[in-house]
């Protein structure tokens, strides 16, 4: 038989067959591959980080090769901002008639939010898009918790508005005037 896969279908007669028969076994193994797979497409569901990063995989262009630094901080802001209709509208239907305290889901998304954005205050934990190799393994990567360390990730922190409208300053004009002065 080789390395052919072996299924359900591909059994003939697996109505009466022995307990021990080769076919029981056959069968058996199929059952067991089946709840494997099942166990590990769970898992996969069940993994918020690797949700987080295959949500920026298909954010980010395709046909771009990496990604720059403004370019990542302008998604991690489309990433804060992916619950914000589903809470406009939840706030919309709380707010007609009589204001009814919040439901269950518009709670639990405004402190993924809030929890997010404080994250990201203090640095997010992202793949390094800004690496060619790591973001052509983040493309090829298939949302598996085990291949998740393969990829080199960068910790993103919000940037701070004062430094970025704060005057540059230019530390070699100041030394020309010292060396004229002299």
């Amino acid at each position: 038989m080789g390395n052919r896969k072996i299924t359900l279908k591909t059994i003939k007669n697996r109505e009466a067959i022995h307990p021990y028969s080769r076919k029981a076994h056959q069968i058996s193994r199929v059952y067991q591959r089946k709840e494997k797979l099942a166990v590990k497409e769970k898992n996969k569901a069940n993994n918020p980080l690797g949700e987080r990063w295959l949500w920026f995989r298909y954010a980010f262009e395709e046909d771009k090769s990496v990604a720059t630094k403004p370019e990542m901080h302008e998604l991690i802001e489309l990433y804060l901002e992916r619950h914000d209709d589903e809470i406009n509208e939840l706030e919309k239907d709380r707010s007609r008639g009589h204001k009814k305290p919040k439901n269950a889901r518009q709670q639990l998304l405004e402190s993924i939010k809030a929890r997010e954005a404080s994250e990201y205050i203090s640095g997010m934990e992202l793949p390094d898009m800004t690496n060619g190799k790591t973001l052509k393994l983040l493309r090829d990567w298939d949302g598996d918790k085990n291949s998740m360390p393969r990829m080199t990730t960068i910790r993103l922190q919000k940037p701070d508005d004062t430094t970025t409208k704060a005057a540059p300053v230019d530390k070699g004009s100041n030394k020309d005037k010292d060396m004229m002065e002299m």
